[in-house]
């Protein structure tokens, strides 16, 4: 349930509202404001983008396939974290594990071969949180976000192993010349079940310390939601058709248990930028998150998800914009600690620049990243680290006025593999103004981690029944992407065709269960098993987007992908791909001060194990009204059908919480 303190703050800004609405000048406001899509891909001014070269591209013409949310999409849509911002846009499924945690797939990679960036620096907290982590996608307050890049197709030989599916930037809002504020709050409720309400409020202040020299950027976040308790009411029988009980001897019922985890949140970020010259930025930020887990399951056996993360990250960054080319230095660390004594210790120093010669546009770097992971309880001297260098060249090379061609390479020198080499391809080619045509080759690697490698790691997995230990004979996962694309862009109609091929060989799986032979015995007794390279997968398909103005005041678009994403060692499809995904959205603005939403999602049918699970459709509906210049209200109806994926007996990948309707006001200070 919402605490005390959550519904003294909305009644706080309800009231200021209603003072401000008495002083309403009757302003409208820019259209601009009140036209997206669900295709942030397509605009009516083509965006610069950062992330497919480390340089600025336009985004029609960027040698990748590239989707763009930008910060009006994240104010007009409700939005707790990143899988609500990016889950309909083209190539994008999402997976999860236990309590509805949820994480992103790219082209129906895994959610680990996702790297995620903010302003270009990595976050990972996989190594301490390595069991169904959603926290990094939750880390940025969406008050301080100013776009969202995502990058579909490997991306290693720029950004290293961890990009082998597709790279998510999170680009952070540079400080005000003048102060501003923004303070936004939202209130979510579901209509089924119980329990579940959810709060957020997310506050920035920027502006200038010392006018034109130095800036400082505050932002924070605060969300919480209850426990959504969905599943009828009735005790809970285990394998042996045995009513299931606690510790203490009473009887679990299903409608005590957690459909959806509660959870709290709260993160902080503060940033400086000194700008001694027109030439020159130095950035210095510093940034908090806490976040706490709760509520009782059952997965074979009884449990409570009580989950406490601390993180910490500060990042000295400069940038110098010069005559003759664009440098950027930068060195951060971060630290992610759990309540049962796990700790991991990111640091990275990194180094680029960008500068033309001729019809070349270079763009170089260095990078050295140092990983340690605490964790007395699973390693048998209580800690392990792995460190690891880089070297990148890309070089984009103008052909001709319609033809560019980029090639680069990484060299990465990992501390257990040695050198590896990724290099990459990619060809852009505008025949006629409306038209560009790209397609290229990329490689890419991900190396196995700290648990995965140590033959010292002892994790208790299958309920409990079994131990995991590391193999230290491990090889990277690797893979070889290939990618073909057609975008035509004219007046009001927009479209692209993309086809796209992931081979992935070196697949990294732990055999267990029914029918495995454990490697050993543990000293309590319970088997052991170990990860081993033995699977290779291919997966394949076709994404489509459209997008038509109809008139001043509407627009409509939407998106298609088709997977085919085979695991070729088991002739199987892979668990959790929808192989077919749609998604549509119409956009009306009936006045200058309304815009009105409506857009669904149809999943098609996915594999679980032996079972086959059924196509389901969602549906949103919602708006937001300018009351005036400062406050903004939005309201409306989630999954509206109230499509429900709870069912035990339907093992779909996540739960999709049911009819939720809300409420929210952001005020511009």
């Amino acid at each position: 349930m919402l605490g005390r303190e959550s519904w003294v703050g909305v009644l706080l800004i309800l009231c200021a509202v209603g003072r401000a609405g008495a002083q309403t000048t009757g302003a409208g406001i820019d259209p601009e404001v009140t036209r997206d899509t669900t295709d942030q891909s397509i605009y009516e001014l083509d965006p610069v983008v950062v992330t497919a070269t480390r340089s600025l591209q336009s985004l029609s013409t960027a040698p990748a396939s590239i989707s763009v949310v930008d910060a009006r999409a994240l104010r007009i849509r409700p939005t707790a974290d990143l899988t609500d911002a990016l889950r309909d846009l083209p190539g994008i499924s999402l997976s999860a594990g236990t309590q509805g945690r949820r994480g992103i797939q790219i082209r129906g990679m895994d959610p680990s071969y996702t790297l995620i960036l903010i302003d270009g620096k990595r976050i990972d907290s996989g190594e301490a949180l390595f069991r169904h982590n959603d926290f990094d996608i939750s880390l940025i307050p969406t008050a301080s976000i100013e776009r969202i890049e995502v990058v579909r197709g490997g991306m290693s030989a720029l950004y290293g192993s961890e990009a082998l599916g597709g790279v998510i930037n999170i680009i952070t809002r540079r400080p005000a010349r003048g102060w501003e504020g923004s303070l936004s709050s939202e209130i979510q409720s579901p209509t089924s079940g119980s329990g579940g309400e959810e709060y957020r409020l997310h506050g920035r202040l920027s502006g200038s310390l010392i006018p034109g020299r130095l800036g400082l950027t505050l932002s924070g976040s605060y969300s919480e939601r209850g426990v959504w308790h969905a599943w009828s009411p009735g005790p809970v029988l285990g394998p042996d058709d045995e009513v299931v009980t606690r510790p203490d001897g009473s009887v679990v019922n299903w409608d005590e248990l957690a459909t959806l985890e509660g959870r709290t949140d709260h993160s902080g970020r503060a940033k400086l930028s000194w700008t001694p010259s027109s030439h020159h930025t130095f950035d210095l930020e510093y940034g908090i998150g806490h976040q706490t887990r709760f509520g009782e399951y059952y997965i074979s056996n009884w449990g409570i998800a009580d989950v406490v993360v601390d993180r910490h990250d500060l990042v000295l960054s400069h940038r110098a914009e010069l005559s003759w080319g664009r440098t950027e230095l930068r060195g951060y660390g971060e630290s992610i600690e759990t309540n049962d004594g796990l700790e991991q210790r990111n640091v990275v120093a990194e180094g680029s620049l960008n500068f033309g010669l001729g019809a070349h546009q270079f763009t170089a770097g260095a990078e050295a990243r140092w990983v340690d992971l605490s964790s007395p309880a699973e390693f048998a001297s209580g800690a392990a680290s792995v460190q690891q260098q880089a070297l990148f060249l890309q070089d984009e090379l103008v052909l001709s006025s319609s033809l560019r061609l980029l090639g680069g390479a990484r060299l990465d020198h990992h501390e257990n593999f040695g050198l590896h080499l990724t290099p990459r391809g990619y060809l852009v080619y505008t025949p006629i103004e409306h038209l560009t045509l790209k397609g290229g080759v990329g490689t890419a690697f991900k190396a196995p981690t700290l648990r995965q490698l140590s033959d010292e790691s002892m994790t208790p997995s299958c309920r409990g029944a079994c131990l995991i230990v590391g193999n230290p004979d491990l090889s990277p996962e690797r893979s070889v992407s290939y990618e073909l694309s057609g975008n035509y862009n004219v007046g009001a109609w927009a479209g692209s065709l993309t086809a796209f091929q992931n081979e992935i060989t070196d697949l990294i799986d732990t055999p267990r269960g029914a029918g495995v032979t454990p490697i050993g015995t543990g000293e309590d007794g319970l088997p052991l098993h170990t990860p081993v390279n033995i699977n290779r997968a291919r997966v394949r398909g076709l994404e489509a987007t459209l997008r038509r103005e109809l008139g001043e005041m509407a627009r409509l678009s939407g998106n298609y992908t088709l997977l085919d994403a085979v695991d070729l060692d088991a002739e199987r499809e892979l668990d959790y791909r929808p192989r077919h995904n749609l998604n549509g959205q119409l956009d009306l603005s009936p006045g200058p001060r309304t815009t009105l939403f409506l857009r669904g999602q149809y999943l098609g049918k996915q594999r679980s194990g032996e079972l086959t699970l059924e196509p389901y459709t969602l549906l949103d509906l919602g708006g937001t009204h300018r009351l005036n210049d400062r406050f903004t209200l939005r309201v409306g109806i989630l999954n509206i059908a109230d499509t429900r994926t709870d069912d035990q007996a339907k093992d779909y990948a996540f739960v999709e919480r049911g009819r939720t309707a809300y409420l929210g006001l952001s005020a511009e200070l």
